[in-house]
């Protein structure tokens, strides 16, 4: 089960995971430059937009 959870596609993800991601990609990978964090960013904008939108 902990196995899947890791391999959760990151449309799935929620703002709270992505952020966390996005956290250890900086950690690990030293800056937000490959496709998998550029895929977050884009899915944290997403979210973040949604949660905005909602809000008007």
């Amino acid at each position: 089960m902990n196995e899947e959870a890791k391999k959760k596609k990151i449309n799935r993800l929620t703002l709270k995971e992505v952020e966390k991601k996005i956290q250890e990609v900086q950690e690990k990978m030293g800056g937000l430059t490959s496709s998998f964090a550029r895929h977050l960013l884009k899915r944290k904008e997403q979210l973040s937009g949604a949660d905005n939108a909602g809000n008007t």
